[in-house]
């Protein structure tokens, strides 16, 4: 990652105190891969007005950059650390990243407007993994490996890297000798983040993530602060464990400095506890990933939620003292299994209707991700964060209905 070695004088933050809330421009940045002209120009623009303030407010607290473009505006959203939600949402397998990684070497010699065909781009794929010598390739004649490909092409459709122009009336997915055409944008070279360091040597996640902060002290001065507001701005919740000593002692003593600032800049509100930080907004149900949202997924994980606190309680669970619990995953897996049965109406068609074991996998998936569990092994480790998206349900003339209630009580700071 590269950002700006500038800092602004006192005189400057003094004059720009009172500047007006980033919330819109930073709720588009923040929930979506970038802004593109072509797509939605009015935001563009927007974002392009007031990128100084971006910019010098996302220097200030999380030190990622703003990538301004004459096509799209993008925020690196660089990471405190390597979290398995922060992968793509639909990808499920090595091999998606792997053909998105080869896909963005194919069109990286193509510009905009330029057309290919997916005969052309599978051959491509196969020959490159080939000779790349990898662990990883493709089978074409496998239908999970055309499966890895058709989310790795609605991917860079959805972010506006290829499009979809022409195609058989057969799916690629079901027939192996089905085609398709489609047109480069010329946006395939800024769809990875850009580095200041040689990446070569690196061989995981973390890698990345020290090499940013190379020769600087990870529990002083701007890197912990830059930390705790990327905890804050990208991660669900965090909980003290993953918070480093310099970490936890900057919340300990500015985490009103913290709520301010978040609050009046782009009024996220702040959730400071003893074990547990996080932000959230009013307005999550206009964005897909926030939680809850407007899925179905998100209803569920809400029941579950309130099966568990349930759980506890009447089994007399103890708590520790970070304000986790665990269970057997056998335990959990049978609370899924008896919601589905008993509360029918709250599973939609997909969920009533697909093997248990499908519907245990996506669960999760999600619940991990929106950071309420952790598996390990055949333990499920239960976050406090629980305690805080529940389902209440309610009886009404014609149906019940679930309704988020905020019951938790957490240990204050």
């Amino acid at each position: 990652m590269v950002y700006s070695k500038w800092k602004p004088s006192k005189s400057y933050l003094e004059d720009n105190m009172e500047e007006v809330s980033l919330e819109k421009e930073m709720n588009l940045l923040l929930n979506n891969f970038w802004i593109t002209k072509e797509e939605n120009k009015e935001d563009y623009y927007l974002l392009k007005k007031n990128q100084d303030k971006i910019r010098e407010f996302m220097h200030r607290t999380a030190g990622n950059k703003l990538i301004v473009h004459d096509r799209f505006i993008k925020l690196e959203k660089i990471p405190a650390n390597a979290r398995k939600e922060y992968s793509i949402n639909d990808f499920t397998k090595v091999l998606d990243y792997v053909i998105l990684f080869i896909m963005l070497i194919y069109l990286e010699e193509k510009t905009r407007g330029d057309k290919f065909i997916l005969s052309e781009l599978i051959e491509y794929i196969k020959n490159t993994a080939i000779t790349l010598k990898l662990d990883h390739i493709p089978n074409w004649d496998n239908a999970i490996d055309r499966r890895s490909l058709i989310r790795v092409l609605d991917y860079l459709i959805g972010i506006n890297v290829i499009f979809l122009r022409d195609q058989d009336n057969k799916s690629f997915q079901e027939h192996i000798e089905a085609d398709a055409l489609y047109e480069a944008t010329g946006l395939a070279n800024y769809v990875i983040p850009s580095f200041d360091f040689e990446i070569y040597d690196c061989k995981t996640p973390e890698d990345f993530l020290d090499l940013e902060w190379k020769d600087q002290d990870f529990e002083k001065g701007e890197v912990r602060k830059y930390k705790v507001y990327r905890h804050l701005l990208y991660a669900p919740a965090t909980t003290k464990d993953e918070l480093t000593r310099g970490e936890e002692d900057y919340v300990k003593h500015l985490h009103k400095m913290i709520e301010k600032e978040l609050q009046e800049k782009i009024n996220f509100e702040v959730e400071i506890t003893k074990n547990m930080c996080m932000t959230f907004t009013d307005e999550y149900a206009v964005q897909k990933e926030y939680f809850p949202n407007t899925k179905n997924m998100s209803d569920l994980i809400l029941l579950i939620n309130k099966t568990l606190k349930d759980y506890r309680q009447n089994k007399n669970i103890e708590i520790r003292e970070d304000e986790t619990f665990t269970l057997s995953r056998s335990e959990f897996d049978e609370m899924i299994r008896s919601a589905r049965e008993e509360k029918t109406e709250y599973f939609s068609k997909k969920y009533t209707d697909i093997p248990l074991n499908k519907l245990l996998e996506e669960i999760y998936t999600a619940m991990e991700a929106y950071h309420f569990i952790m598996i390990k092994g055949e333990t499920v480790i239960v976050y406090p964060l629980v305690d805080r998206f529940i389902a209440k349900l309610t009886q009404q003339k014609q149906a019940e209905h679930l309704q988020l209630t905020n019951e938790g009580e957490f240990d204050e700071l």
